[in-house]
C-alpha cells in the first residue's frame, strides 16, 4: 500500500511535456480557442457558490421529482388500452393513488427546493468563507418564513398553488436566493451577533442564537418588501409575472418571429427554474390554442389551415421529451456520455421523457442554472421551431391539429397531430438535429466534471501525503469542504470495494540484480474506481486508516501477493522475493505477526520468499511490541525492508538495532551526480549495509547512467522504469522471463551483461 512511484510521476510529467510541445507546434484554430475560452468561462461560473447550491439543492429533491414524474406519467397515460388495464386491475383507486403521489411530490416541490437550496447555500458558505458558522437548518427556516411572508396569495388563490412545481418554483428560487444571500451577509456583521456570554455553552444553541438577530432582520426585510408589493397593487406574484410577460406578446401576429420569441422566453424561464409554459399560459390560451382550433375548422370545411404555429406544433416538434428537447439530450448522453452516474440518470429519465415529462432530467443533471447546457437548452428548441416551420410552409409536413394527448410519445404524437407519417419523419429529423447540437456540450460537461474531479483528488492526494491530521485524528475525512465530502464518499466506496472483486487489484514492478538476474517484485495496490478512475494509493491508504479498515486492506494486498508468488512457482527463479508494503497503522495491530503467518500458511508460500516493506518514519520510534512482532516474523524467515531510506528520520546507526534485511534507498537520492552530497550519502548507506549483510535496493532508476553509477557504488538491486513500470501479473512474468533468459546466456559475464542490456534500453522498458 504505497504511493505511486516517482518514476510514474516523472513519466506522466514527460508525457505532459511532449503533449504540450506538440500542442505548441500546431497553432490552435479560432474554433478551438473559442471552445477553450467557453470551457474556462463555464468552469468559473459553475464554481460560483450560488450555482453549486442550486445544483446540490435540486439533487436533494430528486426523489420527489422522480415519484411525481412517474405518477404524472401513469395518471395521464396516453393509451386508452393502458388506462383500461389499470382500471381492470386496480379499479378507480389507482387514480387516487397517482393524485396523492403527485400532490406529495410535485405539489410541494417549490417548498422542497426552497429549503434544500437555502440549506445548501449555508453549507457552501460555511465551507468557503469560514468565520461565523451558520446552521443550514436555521437558514432553511429563515428563508421559509421569508417565502410565506412575501408570497402570501390572495384569498382567491389557495396556498398549495404557491407550493407547487408549476406555479411556485420561480418564486421559491427568487426568495431562497435573495433570502439566503441577505441572511448570510447579515450573519457576518459583528454588530448583529449576540455576545458569547448571552448565548450559553451548548455549541449548537450558541451557533443558532449568535446569528438570531440576522435571521430576524432578514424576515422583517421581506415583510417590508411584501408591504411595498401590496402598495403597488401586486398581491399575487405568479399572476403578476405571468401577465407582465404575456402583455408583450398579446396582439402580435402568429408568425415565426412570435414563435421564436415565445420558445426562447419559455426556455429561459425553465433555465432559471420557472415552468415556462405555465407562466406563458396566457399566450398559449389567446394565440396558439385558438390557432389550432381554427386549423381544425378550416380542414373540416375543406379549406387550407391558416396557421403554422399552434399549441400542438410546439408540443410535437419542439418539446420532444419535454421543454428543451430533453429526449435529444438523453440520446446524446447515452451515445457519448462518459460519466456513469449521468448515463444512469439518463436511463431513469428515459421513460418519463418518452411521455414528455422532463422534470427528472431538469432536476437530475440538473439543467436549471447549469451554465454548461445553457446554449443548447436555448438553441435546440429554436432550431427545431425553424425547421418544422419551414417544412410546414413548404408543404413537406401537414399543418397541426389540436386534441393530441400531451403524454403521447414522440413519433406517435407526430402522426396523430398531422394525420401523416410526414409528421413522424419531421420529428426524427428534429431529434437528430437536437442530438447533434447537444453532443459537444455533453462532451464538454464530461470534461469539466473530470477536470474538477482531478483537481479535488489532487488536493486530497497532497493531504494524504502530508502529516497533518484533523481534529478527529483523521487525515482526509476531517478535511473541510469538498475535499472532506469526496473523502467520505470514497471511504464508503473503498469499504464496498473490499467486499467485491474487480476494483482493487495489484500491479507488480520487477527488481533486477546488478548481475542482471531477477531478484524479486514489489506488489503495489491499485484501485480503479467506477466513477473517478484510478485513485492514487496514498489516498486509499489514508482513507483506510481514517476508517479503521487498514488491516483488512493490508491483508487483502498481502494475500493476493502471496497467492500470485505461489502461482509463479517454476516460472521465476526459486529465490524470487515478493515485497509487500505495510502501512504504519498496520504495525499497531497486536496480531500482525499471526495474521502474516496465517496468510503464508493459507497460500503455502515459504516465509523467506516474502518481504515486508516498512516506511523509514515507522522505524524511527517503534514500540517494543512492534519490534518483537517483526523479530518473530524474521525468526520464521520473513524478510523485513525499510522503504525510502536515506533522507528521512532514521539514522544509519539505527540499522544496527532494528531487525532489517533490506534498505531501499530513497528515490530522491537517485538524482545524485558524480561527487555531490547525495552520492556520498548513498556510498555511506551501501558501506554500512554491506557491513551488516543488508541488501540495498535503489528505487526510481530511469536512466542508464543511474544504473551504471549506482552499480559502481556497490548497490545490489535496482527497480524503476529503466527495467519496467508497474505492470499486470502476466506482463511482469514476461519481463522477468526476459531477464532470466538474458542472464542465463551470459553466466560468466553477468555484471557486464546487465550493463550492456541497460545501455540497450531506450530509457525504460
Amino acid at each position: 500500500m504505497k504511493a505511486g512511484t516517482a518514476e510514474e510521476t516523472a513519466s506522466r510529467t514527460r508525457s505532459g511535456e511532449r503533449t504540450t510541445e506538440g500542442a505548441a507546434a500546431a497553432a490552435p484554430s479560432p474554433w478551438r480557442s473559442l471552445a477553450a475560452a467557453f470551457a474556462d468561462v463555464t468552469e468559473r461560473v459553475a464554481d460560483l457558490p450560488v450555482v453549486i447550491a442550486v445544483q446540490r439543492g435540486l439533487a436533494l429533491v430528486l426523489p420527489l421529482i422522480m415519484v411525481g414524474a412517474f405518477a404524472l406519467m401513469v395518471r395521464h397515460a396516453p393509451l386508452p388500452l393502458l388506462r383500461d388495464g389499470l382500471d381492470a386491475l386496480f379499479g378507480p383507486g389507482w387514480i387516487t393513488v397517482c393524485d396523492a403521489l403527485f400532490s406529495g411530490s410535485f405539489g410541494i416541490a417549490a417548498l422542497a427546493v426552497l429549503c434544500a437550496f437555502s440549506g445548501t447555500m449555508a453549507m457552501v458558505y460555511n465551507q468557503r468563507r469560514g468565520g461565523q458558522f451558520v446552521s443550514p437548518i436555521m437558514a432553511a427556516v429563515v428563508v421559509l418564513a421569508c417565502f410565506f411572508v412575501v408570497t402570501a396569495p390572495a384569498d382567491t388563490m389557495p396556498w398549495r398553488d404557491m407550493f407547487s412545481l408549476g406555479k411556485g418554483l420561480l418564486l421559491a428560487f427568487a426568495v431562497s436566493m435573495g433570502g439566503a444571500w441577505l441572511f448570510l451577509r447579515l450573519a457576518d456583521v459583528k454588530a448583529l451577533q449576540l455576545p458569547l456570554e448571552a448565548v450559553g455553552h451548548d455549541p449548537v444553541v450558541r451557533d443558532i442564537l449568535t446569528v438570531m438577530p440576522a435571521g430576524m432582520l432578514t424576515i422583517v426585510a421581506f415583510g417590508l418588501l411584501r408591504a411595498a408589493l401590496v402598495a403597488a397593487g401586486i398581491t399575487d406574484l405568479h399572476a403578476a409575472a405571468s401577465a407582465a410577460m404575456a402583455r408583450a406578446f398579446l396582439g402580435a401576429g402568429n408568425d415565426l418571429g412570435l414563435g421564436l420569441a415565445y420558445v426562447g422566453l419559455s426556455q429561459g424561464l425553465w433555465f432559471f427554474g420557472a415552468h415556462g409554459p405555465n407562466l406563458l399560459f396566457p399566450i398559449e390560451e389567446s394565440i396558439f390554442a385558438p390557432a389550432g382550433a381554427a386549423n381544425a375548422v378550416a380542414l373540416a370545411a375543406g379549406q387550407a389551415p391558416p396557421f403554422v404555429l399552434t399549441k400542438t406544433f410546439f408540443d410535437v416538434f419542439t418539446r420532444m421529451g419535454g421543454s428543451g428537447g430533453t429526449l435529444c439530450l438523453i440520446a446524446a448522453i447515452l451515445y457519448a456520455g462518459r460519466d456513469s452516474g449521468t448515463r444512469r440518470l439518463a436511463l431513469m429519465a428515459l421513460l418519463p421523457a418518452l411521455c414528455n415529462v422532463n422534470e427528472p432530467l431538469l432536476f437530475g443533471i440538473p439543467m436549471v442554472m447549469n451554465p454548461v447546457y445553457l446554449v443548447p437548452f436555448l438553441l435546440v428548441p429554436l432550431a427545431q421551431t425553424v425547421t418544422a416551420h419551414a417544412a410546414t410552409l413548404l408543404h413537406l409536413v401537414p399543418y397541426t391539429l389540436p386534441d393530441v394527448v400531451w403524454t403521447t410519445p414522440p413519433l406517435l404524437n407526430g402522426y396523430a397531430a398531422t394525420g401523416s407519417v410526414a409528421g413522424s419523419l419531421m420529428q426524427v429529423f428534429n431529434l437528430g438535429l437536437g442530438v447533434a447540437l447537444y453532443l459537444p456540450f455533453v462532451r464538454l460537461s464530461d470534461e469539466l466534471r473530470e477536470r474538477h474531479g482531478r483537481r479535488i483528488l489532487a488536493e486530497l492526494l497532497r493531504t494524504a501525503n502530508g502529516s497533518e491530521v484533523g481534529p478527529g485524528g483523521r487525515k482526509c475525512l476531517d478535511r473541510p469542504g469538498e475535499q472532506g465530502r469526496i473523502a467520505a464518499s470514497l471511504a464508503n466506496d473503498l469499504a464496498a470495494a473490499l467486499a467485491r472483486d474487480g476494483e482493487l487489484f495489484l500491479e507488480y514492478q520487477p527488481q533486477i540484480g546488478v548481475d542482471g538476474r531477477p531478484y524479486g517484485a514489489e506488489a503495489l495496490l491499485r484501485w480503479r474506481h467506477p466513477a473517478y478512475g484510478r485513485i492514487a494509493p496514498p489516498i486509499a491508504v489514508a482513507l483506510a486508516e481514517d476508517t479503521g479498515i487498514i488491516d483488512r486492506l493490508g491483508m487483502f494486498g498481502l494475500h493476493r501477493a502471496c497467492a500470485r508468488r505461489m502461482a509463479w512457482a517454476g516460472q521465476v527463479p526459486d529465490d524470487f522475493v515478493m515485497s509487500v508494503n505495510v502501512a504504519p497503522r498496520q504495525l499497531q495491530n497486536p496480531r500482525l505477526d499471526h495474521d502474516v503467518l496465517s496468510v503464508l500458511a493459507r497460500t503455502g508460500l515459504a516465509p523467506h520468499l516474502l518481504e515486508l516493506e516498512l516506511t523509514e518514519s515507522t522505524v524511527l520510534l517503534p514500540d517494543a511490541r512492534t519490534v518483537a512482532a517483526l523479530r518473530r516474523l524474521r525468526a520464521k524467515g520473513v524478510r523485513v525492508a525499510i522503504d525510502d531510506f536515506g533522507m528521512g528520520h532514521a539514522s544509519l546507526r539505527y540499522l544496527r538495532h532494528f531487525p532489517v534485511d533490506t534498505v531501499k534507498i530513497d528515490r530522491s537520492l537517485t538524482e545524485a551526480s558524480h561527487g555531490d552530497v547525495n552520492e556520498h550519502i548513498v556510498r555511506s548507506i551501501v558501506d554500512l549495509a554491506r557491513s551488516l549483510d543488508i541488501t540495498t535496493v535503489v528505487e526510481g532508476v530511469e536512466q542508464r547512467e543511474q544504473f551504471e553509477r549506482f552499480a559502481e557504488l556497490g548497490c545490489q538491486v535496482f527497480q524503476g522504469y529503466l527495467f519496467s513500470r508497474p505492470v499486470s501479473a502476466a506482463r511482469c512474468l514476461e519481463v522477468v522471463a526476459g531477464w532470466t533468459e538474458d542472464a542465463a546466456r551470459t553466466p560468466d559475464a553477468a555484471h557486464n551483461g546487465a550493463q550492456d542490456k541497460a545501455r540497450a534500453l531506450p530509457g525504460g522498458a
